[in-house]
């Protein structure tokens, strides 16, 4: 009996450990399905988070496009602050000061005034230094006298045409209206004493004088000596 028991247990376990490894096979395939399941949502989470850090990347790329600093205006030439008569006069042309031609006949140069004849010519140096000397000097002088005239004669005849403009205005074009009205008027009343009174009397009149006839006639006196 007791050999029995003592074979039958060691026969026990051997029926035993196989029956272990096979639940242990058995285990195995299931948590190697987890295992890959996880690595897969590992997989496509890594693959979803770079996705989304190339979107963030180029989200972040289009801000830094439209954050860009706008393109520095190139600075020109300074310009110089204008003067308090510049700013009276802007439109003014100060090239063409006489714009209406009123001084063309004041317009003289060197040529107008000062010329050598074909004859007799000086020495080439005198005369190109008597040009640049006539040409600078008349303006260097007109500037002169214009700067130290100009502002009183410009309020002279400033008041002589403000009086004259003034009495145009206020005085004389109403006078000369006044007297237009009146003309008009007198014009109508003598155009009809004339047509009423004064043309049936010169028409009668001239038809009365109008049938006179004067003869002529030639009387020849002889003379007998």
């Amino acid at each position: 009996m007791d050999t029995n028991k003592s074979g039958s247990k060691p026969n026990l376990n051997e029926s035993h450990i196989p029956l272990l490894e096979e639940e242990g096979k058995i285990d195995h395939p299931e948590k190697e399905e987890k295992i890959e399941m996880e690595s897969k949502v590992d997989g496509d989470k890594d693959e979803k988070s770079s996705d989304d850090k190339k979107d963030d990347d180029k989200k972040d790329k289009k801000k830094a496009k439209k954050e860009k600093t706008p393109k520095e205006k190139k600075e020109g030439p300074k310009k110089t602050p204008l003067t308090c008569a510049q700013n009276c006069t802007i439109g003014l042309n100060v090239l063409d000061r006489d714009e209406k031609h009123i001084n063309d006949h004041v317009n003289i140069y060197f040529e107008d005034v000062i010329a050598e004849a074909d004859s007799l010519h000086g020495f080439e140096f005198i005369w190109r230094v008597t040009y640049l000397i006539f040409t600078n000097s008349r303006c260097w002088f007109y500037g002169l006298i214009t700067a130290v005239l100009a502002p009183f004669l410009a309020i002279f005849w400033a008041l002589i045409f403000a009086i004259f403009s003034a009495a145009m205005v206020w005085i004389l074009m109403p006078l000369f209206k006044l007297f237009e009205i009146t003309i008009h008027y007198a014009h109508k009343y003598w155009n009809a004493v004339v047509r009423c009174l004064l043309d049936p009397v010169f028409a009668a009149a001239g038809l009365l004088f109008g049938n006179i006839r004067t003869r002529s006639e030639q009387h020849v006196h002889s003379h007998n000596v």
